[in-house]
């Protein structure tokens, strides 16, 4: 058997939730039914040679079912006593079925963002991750994202929000602001995108269970664009190649679907992701190509558009979610790397490349480390522009960064994540 080219990052599970799942069994019969969904496709995809990173769950947006009343006002001393009573019940059953990532979906609401948000983030070990949707000149919602943001990076001010070591537990995922890996702005994003924290369900009918496939590929794409070569041969080769190799995974998940009752496969998010690995890097990948300049000069965005197109346009094959380029700084060796002081100023990246990049790919500004006094207005703003490229161009974008405590732009981080490379400190 031959090895698969690609690991599969996630398989992710959505469903919709509803309060009265809350009464009964209700609850545990739905997460139950997405377990069993995410262990016989890994069972089967397994078998076949493919690498299983995570199994994930993905809900619909939280104020559906989170919230008693579902609305948009302040939340009273009883209405947060139910929801804490769900948050914990659902993190129990979660843990009892050994998945460990949970997207909630996004705040619709400014009151949402900044009361909830943190505190979803906050629940121990670390299960839940969420977001906050912000639409073009949305200053509300992106100024309440700006403060959750900054709560989030503080484990002191995370703990007085939150009023409860219960919940925050050892805290050690909130540490050195790493909290806010489990937060993002999205804008445009629909239903679908199995990577986290952007993932959600769509609110409909929950007895229907969707899944779908996100891979890490940043190796493949480096082999794929060293044959190309050129920006001219980059739809030929990654068609051709990519279809192939598609191909026999997305059998295997179409024909469980088909035999399995209430089930629903959606696609493959056929993104660019790179691993930590130094071969993983999908910027080192995009420099094979002869019009990239060094250090991801000019032709950058030239080959981003290309991939990209490349990437929406896979012949035979089902995709869902951003299938675009992942250029997460924290994520790509290469990427962070080219952020270091020691590079030129002129070639240096900066948050305005990755907004330049985000114009014609995905995903938009992703893990970018910056000063822990960053303002919450500099912040706001720079989630406003992601939201005006994701609205102006229909683009599904998001918006990940993480304020360093006590470090300032051009000073090195120290995270000790298995899940990030280190890099400097943007400026906002």
């Amino acid at each position: 058997m031959t090895k698969p080219p690609f690991k599969v990052r996630t398989i992710t599970a959505f469903v919709a939730l509803e309060p009265f799942d809350f009464e009964g069994d209700g609850l545990e019969r739905k997460i139950g039914r997405c377990s069993s969904l995410l262990r016989d496709v890994e069972t089967r995809l397994s078998a076949d040679g493919y690498e299983i990173q995570t199994l994930r769950v993905a809900t619909n947006p939280f104020g559906e079912w989170l919230i008693p009343l579902n609305r948009e006002e302040d939340i009273s001393k009883s209405e947060m006593e139910v929801i804490v009573s769900r948050l914990e019940g659902l993190n129990s059953i979660l843990g009892k079925y050994d998945i460990n990532f949970c997207s909630l979906g996004p705040s619709l609401c400014p009151k949402h963002t900044t009361a909830l948000c943190p505190f979803i983030v906050s629940f121990s070990p670390g299960r839940f991750s969420c977001s906050a949707n912000i639409d073009a000149c949305d200053v509300a919602l992106a100024t309440a994202a700006a403060k959750c943001v900054k709560l989030i990076s503080s484990r002191e001010k995370m703990e007085a929000h939150v009023n409860s070591n219960t919940i925050i537990g050892d805290g050690t995922h909130l540490d050195g602001g790493l909290g806010n890996f489990r937060f993002c702005t999205v804008s445009r994003v629909r239903s679908g995108i199995p990577f986290f924290p952007a993932a959600k369900a769509a609110s409909e009918d929950g007895s229907i269970i969707k899944f779908a496939l996100g891979l890490e590929n940043g190796a493949y794409a480096g082999q794929l664009l060293k044959e190309a070569k050129s920006i001219v041969n980059v739809h030929k080769v990654f068609s051709e190649n990519w279809r192939q190799e598609l191909l026999p995974i997305q059998s295997i998940c179409v024909n469980y679907a088909n035999a399995a009752n209430q089930i629903e496969y959606i696609g493959i998010d056929t993104s660019l992701n790179p691993s930590l690995h130094h071969d993983g890097s999908v910027a080192r990948a995009i420099e094979y190509l002869d019009e990239v300049q060094s250090n991801f000069g000019q032709g950058s965005l030239s080959a981003a558009a290309a991939i990209t197109t490349a990437l929406q346009s896979i012949p035979d094959i089902k995709t869902t979610g951003y299938c675009g380029l992942m250029l997460p700084v924290l994520e790509d060796q290469r990427l962070s790397e080219l952020a270091m002081v020691n590079e030129t100023e002129n070639n240096r990246i900066g948050i305005q490349k990755l907004l330049c990049i985000s114009s014609v790919c995905g995903v938009g500004v992703d893990t970018v480390p910056v000063s822990g006094d960053v303002s919450e207005k500099n912040l706001s703003s720079l989630m406003l522009d992601v939201a005006a490229l994701a609205g102006r161009w229909n683009k599904q974008l998001s918006c990940r960064v993480f304020p360093v405590p006590n470090q300032n732009a051009g000073e090195m981080t120290v995270f000790d994540s298995p899940y990030l490379c280190n890099s400097c400190v943007f400026e906002v």
